[in-house]
């Protein structure tokens, strides 16, 4: 059949007419009245979570009365402003703990993801290292329950960890917080892959201590070699920002002694790799790292001119 524009227009007319005509008519089917608010109630506090009242009426078939009055008030927000609307209260069998006990439907603490969602965004953390976490990856990717975490190894509150002031790497190697299943067994170990959880730091580290000055920079170690975190920072250097830990500065006029002492120094730390062998010997090529006064100066966009000798900085 040929199709005229004509025709083809009136089609589309009547096309639109039904699917308007339907959807309508599937707003008109859904009663407000008997089976409660069409939309999700949402609560961003404590945490995120949601309720479907459709879910429960059309879904379950129960009746407005089998909460309302006596569990919940039929006013939004009542619950969330007395302040004791919480998994706790629930878990005594209050609000919706009433329902949700494990008999007459899922207890609270068990099929998290029927009301709450999974955070998008990482968690991050700046102090004492800058490190992140991924709802997503442990949720999602590995198939965990939110109750495999919490309320046993972490509370489910924002901050509740870094305030016990205990949230560190010698507690997880302890099997605390993220060490309880990152062991080495039922997931990688937490002195291991430490790319997953922290960033490298950007900015080059500068030391002025036992000489002045010695510039590093992680990005080349990371990025460009390939290097792991604990390739250093597990037998070499402990992850603390600040003067080597430990190592008592030597201070001498005596060449000799001077020189036995530096030795050392290199072979503890950096000569562990820089032994001509793994990478360039650190008797060679000095200048890579020892930048001086005047390099720092000019690396932190001082004026060098008046570090060095007579007017001309020479």
């Amino acid at each position: 059949m040929i199709k005229t524009p004509l025709l083809t227009t009136s089609i589309l007319t009547l096309s639109a007419s039904f699917l308007l005509g339907g959807t309508a008519l599937a707003d008109d089917e859904y009663d407000v009245k008997a089976y409660g608010p069409k939309s999700e109630i949402v609560w961003n506090k404590p945490i995120k979570a949601s309720f479907a009242h459709k879910v429960h009426t059309m879904g379950a078939g129960m009746d407005c009365s089998s909460c309302h009055d006596d569990i919940f008030s039929m006013q939004r927000g009542v619950a969330i402003q007395s302040k004791k609307f919480t998994m706790k209260a629930m878990a005594e069998g209050e609000f919706c703990g009433a329902c949700h006990d494990g008999d007459t439907a899922f207890a609270t603490d068990t099929n998290c993801m029927a009301c709450h969602t999974v955070a998008e965004e990482p968690l991050v953390w700046h102090e004492p290292t800058k490190a992140s976490f991924s709802h997503t990856a442990h949720v999602e990717e590995y198939e965990l329950e939110c109750s495999s975490c919490h309320s046993g190894t972490f509370a489910m509150k924002k901050g509740a960890a870094t305030a016990n002031n205990d949230f560190t790497m010698a507690a997880f190697k302890e099997g605390k917080y993220c060490g309880s299943c990152h062991n080495g067994d039922d997931a990688f170990d937490s002195a291991t892959q430490c790319e997953s959880c922290h960033y490298p730091p950007t900015e080059k580290i500068v030391f002025t201590q036992p000489v002045k000055s010695v510039v590093f920079d992680h990005k080349i170690h990371v990025t460009k070699a390939e290097l792991s975190c604990e390739s250093c920072h597990k037998e070499v250097f402990t992850m603390k920002k600040g003067t080597i830990e430990g190592e008592e500065l030597v201070f001498s006029d005596d060449p000799a002694e001077k020189r036995k002492y530096l030795v050392n120094l290199h072979n503890k730390y950096c000569g562990t790799c820089h032994d001509s062998s793994q990478a360039f010997g650190y008797l060679t090529r000095c200048t890579v790292c020892h930048i001086g006064v005047k390099g720092f100066n000019q690396m932190s966009g001082q004026d060098s001119a008046t570090d060095g000798h007579g007017k001309s900085g020479h």
